[in-house]
């Protein structure tokens, strides 16, 4: 099972950081290989959302249960797609008023051998790219 783990900081208000972070239609304007974003249902503490992707030339799609904690964390557990165990998270810490530590796990597991080669030998630099674009949108 893969996994990935980075932790860094975002100088901006908690609730900031995780407005963004919550802002799942949004996803697709900013987040690199993210083609569509759409939440299903959506309800206090949970939401039911959809991202489609589009990863070197093989596009999939999967939806993911996010349970949400406000300001502290989200929870991702996967419902449908190319994983075969998917489970992710933000969690997010409060340094000061205008700082905010936001840490990102990610261990999943793909059926599909060729994307999962393809995703395991670029995770690093699609992370960052990912992490580059959440920092960008911040600013």
């Amino acid at each position: 099972m893969g996994a990935f783990k980075r932790s860094f900081l975002i100088r901006k208000p908690v609730d900031q950081v995780f407005k963004t972070l919550s802002d799942v239609k949004e996803y697709k304007t900013f987040i690199p290989y993210c083609i569509d974003s759409k939440i299903i249902e959506e309800q206090s503490d949970y939401s039911l959302v959809t991202l489609n992707i589009e990863f070197f030339g093989i596009q999939t799609s999967f939806t993911t249960k996010n349970v949400i904690k406000k300001n502290e964390s989200i929870e991702m557990d996967l419902i449908e797609g190319p994983f075969e165990k998917f489970k992710s998270s933000w969690r997010l810490q409060e340094v000061d008023q205008q700082t905010t530590n936001l840490s990102f796990v990610m261990n999943y597991q793909i059926r599909n051998k060729i994307l999962e080669m393809a995703f395991k030998n670029n995770l690093k630099s699609v992370s960052e790219a990912i992490v580059r674009a959440f920092k960008s949108k911040l600013d």
